[in-house]
């Protein structure tokens, strides 16, 4: 009996040593998890993917209750994984790394705490982008992918899959990027395209056949040279349109050679960002000074604004 109770005994230290070594030769490893804010994402609906709730996730990424998540933000999950072995973290840190070699050099210290990055299935695997015309854009100061997006009428993946960006990318001031044009309606893609030689020509034309005119007969002027390169029957840039034969009268007397007041150019801006008062018209003419009135007179008119008559 008393051998019985002696092999127990020692079969009892024995387990508990192995236990001990056991947990002295495999430490845990702490992990908290990274999350990229999405296009599209809120946070309660992440919070709810983790099974977390909205209070954790603002209370860990010290989010104030009015403040908002944006796209390429990274959150913090209130979410901690205890691990007997570093294998998880391990591979989650090997996801950024291109050699295997750098991740079989790579040590993890017991008792630490590591930062895993959640890696997501890129949305923009499945976009088409075989079909989209496009037009090369100059970034601006102040331009985001948020705003461009907006702009054109296109989401953020798209533009991301045009131009090759990633998650991390940046777009800096000067650079040059592809925008799609397929949702903007033909004058949105004039006005996107207007080179600072057309600009100015639209307002010398502006200055020449409408100064004096009320502000808004001026955009008025503006945006019937606008008209004209949109449709069928007219040229299809602004410099053709102006220079064509026998329409715009200073391009003849010579006016369209004098510098344009500053509410000219903001006239033409104003037309060249979709402003019409004309609703269309692609003629216009002052009936007291007009050549061939009675052709004018045939047109259907559409508004009159100041001194000009504006017709179809």
């Amino acid at each position: 009996m008393i051998k019985k109770n002696k092999l127990v005994v020692g079969l009892a230290i024995l387990f508990i040593l192995l236990v001990a070594e056991i947990s002295w030769a495999t430490p845990s490893f702490r992990v908290k998890l990274v999350y990229t804010v999405g296009e599209g994402e809120a946070l309660i609906n992440i919070a709810r993917q983790f099974g977390v709730s909205l209070r954790e996730i603002r209370e860990i990424n010290d989010l104030e209750e009015d403040e908002f998540i944006r796209v390429g933000d990274q959150l913090l999950i209130p979410e901690h994984h205890d691990l007997v072995d570093g294998m998880f973290v391990q591979e989650s840190i090997g996801q950024f790394y291109q050699s295997p070699n750098e991740l079989a050099d790579f040590q993890l210290d017991a008792n630490q705490e590591y930062k895993v990055k959640i890696r997501k299935e890129s949305p923009r695997k499945g976009i088409d982008i075989s079909d989209l015309e496009t037009l090369d854009y100059q970034i601006r100061r102040g331009d985001n992918l948020y705003d461009l997006a907006r702009e054109f009428n296109a989401s953020i993946s798209v533009i991301k899959k045009l131009n090759n960006l990633d998650d991390s990318s940046v777009i800096r001031l000067g650079d040059t990027i592809q925008l799609p044009i397929n949702n903007l309606s033909d004058k949105e893609v004039l006005y996107h395209t207007a080179t600072d030689k057309e600009v100015e020509l639209l307002a010398r034309i502006i200055h020449g056949e409408a100064r004096g005119e009320p502000y808004i007969g001026q955009v008025a002027v503006g945006a019937v040279v606008l008209n004209r390169v949109i449709d069928s029957f007219f040229p299809d840039s602004i410099k053709e349109v102006i220079y064509q034969p026998r329409q715009f009268s200073p391009v003849f007397d010579g006016q369209i050679n004098l510098t344009p007041n500053r509410t000219a150019y903001r006239a033409a801006e104003a037309a060249l960002r979709g402003e019409d008062p004309t609703r269309g018209a692609v003629y216009f003419y002052n009936p007291r000074t007009a050549n061939y009135i009675s052709w004018f007179e045939t047109r259907d008119t559409i508004v009159e604004i100041g001194n000009h008559v504006f017709a179809r």
